[in-house]
């Protein structure tokens, strides 16, 4: 596909963007003390150079109240010098449109991080925070206000070229919008006039300060996905009040960090939430930014060329990627590093109160400490095992000059990216490998599947650097009943090697192998997305009754484990999306339980109320691993460099995998 809208030019304002590639605030969490450090500067100096069209610096504090240390301050002149040297630098050396977004979180602030007690337009308890803000008060209002005015005076002072004002997500001017946190009685509550009356007058005030030719835009909720919240038909009437109020762009997101539906995972479609850009569109008459798992070129393109939307967010496939517009323009797209929506890196680490890295990217947020630098001496490579860990070493290897030959015993590159996969909404885990298997290509790696490693392999291959990345296999349980025939491993089933699943399936193991096998049965039979959009197209299937078929697994499936806490593994953004989608489908969760014996129609088990029964015909072991390192220490003593990688040093996160691999390659 030609990119031709992609890489069109657009004007907001008086400000021409040379594409319609938008890089959105995101929380990096590089600072301690609302600085804008040299770690922000190397982290956006990359993408500005990768060719983004427009690139959003922040998000930044316009007050202490309602922000925390680790995003850069805009509330004094401290940073207005330092942030004003690098807007020039990166005017000078590229072509990028910079801007910035006013961040205030109203009821999402932490007291312990700000110092002070969240404020917000009533006293309603956050779910985030566990917190209750204080009602604000006429005098709060009006400082808040004058805070955005102020902080967007500086913006303009430091030269960008564009200012964002945050009102979505569940942040302070959403709440003033939102009839589930206004709980107001007098003229900033109530009507959907009323409640839309402060931010209205936050648009007004910055305007007022930083005159007609600054480019000022406004990040909206597409829909809150809140049960009695704002809609996609309100978050329109917004963004026409906003555009009367003197608003030059309308950047559209999706729902309230509390929402229940999944925004942001890999089980959310490619372009699922396209549609609430074209509802504001329909609206407006300022160009509209469509946000949320558009990090597909052909996804992107498509969009635009629909209308649907003037500009596409790139926000996590620019952490993954950098350098991602300029390999579409250039159509180099097997060289593209894609962003999988695991979120591991970005906001589970933000909410686990890190910073942000990246799983496919190491070098996030360390760009300025790891460079990708030619070997001093080349040296020949011997790499055992084709999992992520051994293909990021590979490929970072051979991409310094070295001399590298992979070894994978399968018939296939991924390791255990080819079990993550198969879940549902999983499907994404397979760009890992292929992005790897192309990268690899490029850089002259020679892959050689199905070919076990000896030891006398090593020694007639003679390397000078031996990697063991041969990953791990299924950890072992011992007690009565093991060896019985309906008993498999969730790896097998996982891999589509067990053909034969019964009606009563119990599940040995709460971690995120054994819920995610218990998602991949309760899922079989299941109408698929396609055919469940024609059934509603056509209107054959009354509505409740296919939603109903999408809900029912057939089966009956119980998970037990010993942990108090299932999936606790999983990452804090994926596991509840994990969790409902379990209970939707009726799996049912039984922590505190202890497998004692396997008996041939059932389990037994140890409860906290006692010994019980669990009928089963079919027994899934998803137990944990254990590494497989047998080859390191037959060839040990040789006088071959070894470096042990991945499951094969310890069991660990896919993250903790390649990022070894990558940094271990570096020193070679």
């Amino acid at each position: 596909m030609e990119f031709k809208k992609l890489f069109e030019p657009i004007t907001i304002n008086n400000i021409e963007i040379k594409n319609r590639i938008v890089m959105p605030s995101m929380g990096l969490a590089y600072t301690g003390d609302y600085s804008f450090n040299e770690r922000y500067k190397a982290f956006y100096r990359e993408r500005a150079r990768g060719g983004v069209g427009l690139m959003t610096i922040g998000p930044v504090a316009i007050d202490k109240v309602g922000s925390a240390p680790f995003m850069p301050g805009f509330f004094d002149d401290k940073n207005m010098q330092p942030i004003k040297d690098f807007v020039e630098e990166l005017r000078r050396d590229t072509d990028a449109k910079l801007g910035t977004q006013l961040f205030h979180a109203g009821r999402y602030s932490f007291s312990f991080l700000s110092g002070t007690t969240p404020m917000a337009p009533s006293a309603i308890p956050s779910k985030l925070t566990r917190e209750t803000p204080r009602e604000m008060t006429r005098e709060d209002i009006e400082e808040v206000k004058e805070a955005f005015a102020s902080s967007a005076r500086r913006a303009g002072q430091m030269g960008f070229d564009y200012v964002e004002i945050l009102a979505c997500t569940g942040y302070l001017v959403s709440e003033f919008l939102s009839p589930l946190t206004n709980k107001r009685t007098d003229e900033y509550g109530g009507s959907l006039e009323n409640r839309m009356r402060f931010g209205v007058e936050v648009i007004q005030k910055v305007r007022e300060t930083v005159g007609d030719q600054m480019a000022l835009g406004i990040r909206i909720a597409g829909n809150d996905f809140m049960e009695g919240g704002n809609t996609n038909l309100e978050a329109a009437q917004f963004a026409a009040e906003a555009e009367k109020a003197g608003i030059d762009a309308i950047n559209v997101t999706g729902g309230w960090h509390e929402t229940n539906v999944p925004q942001l995972t890999t089980n959310v479609p490619p372009g699922g939430f396209v549609y609430l850009a074209r509802g504001v569109k329909e609206k407006v008459s300022i160009p509209v930014f469509a946000s949320n798992r558009l990090g597909d070129p052909i996804i992107a393109e498509k969009a635009l060329r629909a209308g649907a939307c003037d500009m596409i967010c790139w926000g996590r496939p620019l952490l993954t990627d950098p350098e991602l517009p300029n390999k579409v323009r250039e159509e180099r797209m097997n060289e593209i590093i894609p962003c999988i929506a695991c979120n591991q890196g970005c906001f589970d680490a933000i909410f686990s109160g890190s910073y942000v890295t990246c799983i496919l990217n190491p070098r996030v947020g360390r760009e300025s400490e790891l460079t990708v630098d030619k070997a001093k001496k080349k040296k020949k490579v011997m790499v055992v095992g084709g999992g992520p860990a051994g293909m990021e070493f590979a490929l970072t290897a051979a991409s310094r000059g070295h001399r590298v030959t992979l070894h994978e015993k399968e018939n296939r590159l991924g390791g255990q990216v080819n079990m993550a996969k198969v879940p549902p909404g999983k499907k994404e885990f397979q760009k890992i490998t292929d992005s790897m298997k192309d990268r690899m290509d490029l850089w002259g790696v020679k892959i050689n599947l199905n070919s076990p490693v000896t030891p006398e392999t090593v020694r007639e291959n003679a390397p000078d650097v031996l990697v063991v990345a041969s990953g791990a296999r299924p950890a072992e349980m011992k007690v009565p009943g093991m060896d019985k025939p309906h008993v498999v491993n969730a790896w097998d089933v996982l891999k589509e090697e067990v053909y034969d699943i019964g009606e009563k399936v119990v599940i040995v193991g709460g971690s995120a192998t054994g819920c995610e096998t218990a998602h991949l049965i309760a899922s079989m039979g299941m109408p698929t997305a396609e055919t469940f959009t024609f059934l509603m197209y056509h209107t054959a299937e009354d509505p409740q009754y296919a939603m109903n078929l999408l809900h029912s697994a057939g089966r009956k499936i119980t998970v037990i484990d010993l942990v108090p806490r299932m999936a606790d593994n999983v990452g804090r953004t994926a596991r509840w999306s994990l969790i409902k989608g379990l209970r939707l489908m009726g799996v049912e969760l039984r922590p505190i339980t202890k497998l004692l014996e396997i008996k041939d129609d059932s389990v037994l088990v140890d409860t906290e109320k006692g010994r019980t029964s669990i009928p089963a015909d079919t027994v899934i072991m998803a137990v944990g691993a254990q590494s497989v390192d047998d080859l390191s220490r037959e060839v040990e003593g040789n006088g071959i460099e070894i470096i042990k990688l991945g499951d094969a040093k310890e069991p660990r996160k896919l993250t903790e995998a390649i990022r070894e691999g990558f940094e271990e390659a570096l020193k070679i």
